[in-house]
This record gives C-alpha cells, structure tokens and sequence, in this order.
C-alpha cells in the first residue's frame, strides 16, 4: 500500500537505534523500535507507527468517488469501497465464507473455526475473541462506567447500552412493526409485540431441539446454528467445572446457577452473585477509594460516583433534570448529594 505523507508534526516518529556505526553488522539482529509522538504506541516498523499516527489527526484525505465519505488510510477507503461493490476478498480457507477486510476474516475464524481466544483477563478466567469485548468485561472489575449520560446520572460499561438509555430522553423509536406501524426503542421489544399482538398474521416455526417459537425461517437457522450446532471445542460453565458441546445446553445448565451467590465476604455475612459487586463492597470495609476528582482530589469507591460528583460539583453549566409527580406537583431528581 502506498503510504500518504503525513504533516512533519505527526511523521516524524521517533527511532531508538544502535548509537555507534561499529554496530553497522548487528543492526539486523537488534530489533529497531519506533515510537508514536503523541501516545505509548510503538512497533519496529516505521509504516506501521506512520499508519497509527493518522489516528491522531482529523485529516481525512481518500474521499470514496461513490458516496463521497472521507477516510484517514487508503486500506479504510478500500474496504469501504468494496461494501459498495460486494467486493469480498479475504476467503476462509476452511469454509465457503468470504469477507470484506481481513479483520472480519480472522473474527470468523476464531469463531467458528479454531475456537482461539487470544485475549485474556488478567483478574479472572475470561478469555475472549476479541480485544474490544475483554475491555468491556475488565469494566465488571473495575467498576468503570466511562460512558455518561449528559441528562442524568447514568452511565454505562459500553457505548451500546448508553446509546439505547438516550431514547428514554429523546424519544426516539427507530423500530417499526410492519404489521400496525407501532414503534419501539428496542428491537427485542418489537419483536415480542408482534408475537403476542399479531400472532394469527405470523407464521411460527418451532424448533425441533426445544421449546422456542420464532417468527421468521430465516431466523430459525440463525438459532439452530448459534444454540444447537455440535462444536468440537468443550464450552465451559463460568461456575463450575462442567463442559459441553453446544451453546443451548449450556445456557440451560448456567440457569441453574443463577440464584447462587458464590461470592461470599471475608469481612462479613453478605454474599453476591457477580464478582465485581463483591469488589465494590469489601471497599466499604477497606475504605479503598482508587477513583480520586482531579479538581478537588475528593474519593470515591466506584467511577459511577466520581462521575456523578464531577458533573455536580465542577460543572457549572449543569442542570439537573426535575421529574414533577402528576398527583401532588412535587419535584424530584435522580441526582444526590456526593
């Protein structure tokens, strides 16, 4: 790929080499290091560090002929492109499968084929496909909610569940019902409507393995292959030494375990389903506070806590929203004193 050339601010990345020309000979033997300007990056090819660098600036210059959309890399425009033109080349060798970028491919594979999770918590037994959803599931330990809502005190682990809390605000219902138009926030909730509303004008499909009833053909395979496809690779209980060879008897096996509370304080009597809950309680006996307010060096045991004092405390442009009660006329708001 012919690499664009950057501004000298974000091209110039810094190289550690031998300092004396004596080490000429050994050059190929010692791995060069090249290093980001702006954040801890570093990788021993200088086109890898340029192509990362473009990450830090908005410059957008490969514009695609068709809808006009800009990208930062050749690479980006070039997968853009090829969903345009179904162009799919990157082929699983060991299916009939095909991809629009080898990112996709090497996801499917993992998946379905080799089963490999590369990504592993550093706390617990978790390992995953993909690095995006162990950040998230590092989020359970940590208590960390860095996504906000900017009119109330909710925040969430990840950018999908604050994007469907914003519908609460604005109203917005992107889900239709194409049998009466009616609208809806979530597509699960869609889905369920039309199943218990519009039953007679529904085909159903049963599942020959379970009880489950679904609406469309097209998304009973989906189900058979998801639950009920045998797969080589043991799964196992995230509670218990057990192991099986498809998803459904999995799930149905983890139910079993879903009142117990396995995680039991040292200190005290409670006990809790869910690690990371422990972990905020033992705080309470500890007086651990890990998450400090920069403005005023205040503590907090959760992130959840520190967001909400940020916003009330250091914001001055922050207006807590007001719910009145249709009976009485009285205010309330969901955000407390911290």
């Amino acid at each position: 790929m012919e690499e664009q050339k950057e501004k000298p601010e974000l091209s110039q990345a810094h190289l550690e080499k031998p300092s004396t020309t004596k080490n000429r000979n050994k050059a190929k033997e010692v791995k060069q290091t090249f290093h980001c300007n702006f954040c801890k990056f570093t990788s021993s090819r200088i086109s890898s560090v340029n192509r990362h660098m473009k990450i830090h600036s908005t410059e957008k210059p490969h514009v695609c002929h068709l809808c006009l959309k800009a990208f930062r890399t050749v690479t980006l425009l070039r997968n853009h492109v090829n969903t345009h033109t179904g162009t799919r080349p990157h082929k699983c060798g060991d299916c009939d499968m095909a991809f629009v970028t080898s990112g996709e491919l090497v996801r499917h594979r993992r998946y379905k084929h080799t089963h490999e999770k590369p990504f592993k918590c550093s706390v617990c037994k978790y390992a995953s496909v993909e690095a995006s959803k162990l950040k998230r599931h590092i989020r359970s330990h940590t208590g960390e909610r860095p996504f906000q809502c900017s009119l109330c005190s909710y925040a969430s682990k990840d950018t999908y569940k604050l994007k469907r809390h914003m519908r609460t605000h604005s109203g917005e219902k992107p889900y239709e019902c194409h049998i009466c138009r009616a609208r809806f926030t979530q597509s699960g909730t869609m889905k369920m409507h039309i199943l218990q509303k519009h039953s007679e004008n529904v085909p159903k499909y049963q599942c020959p393995h379970c009880a489950t009833i679904i609406a469309r053909k097209s998304d009973l395979r989906v189900h058979l292959r998801n639950l009920h496809t045998y797969e080589a690779a043991e799964m196992k209980c995230r509670y218990c030494p057990a192991v099986f060879h498809d998803r459904y008897t999995l799930i149905q096996h983890q139910k079993t375990h879903k009142n117990e509370k396995k995680f039991k304080c040292g200190y005290c009597s409670y006990t809790c389903k869910q690690e990371r809950h422990m972990t905020v309680h033992i705080r309470t006996h500890t007086g651990e506070k890990p998450f400090i307010c920069l403005a005023c060096t205040k503590c907090f045991r959760q992130q959840q806590l520190l967001n909400v004092h940020s916003k009330k405390q250091h914001n001055i442009n922050f207006v807590p929203t007001v719910y009145e009660c249709p009976k009485c006329g009285k205010g309330f708001s969901r955000w407390m004193l911290y």
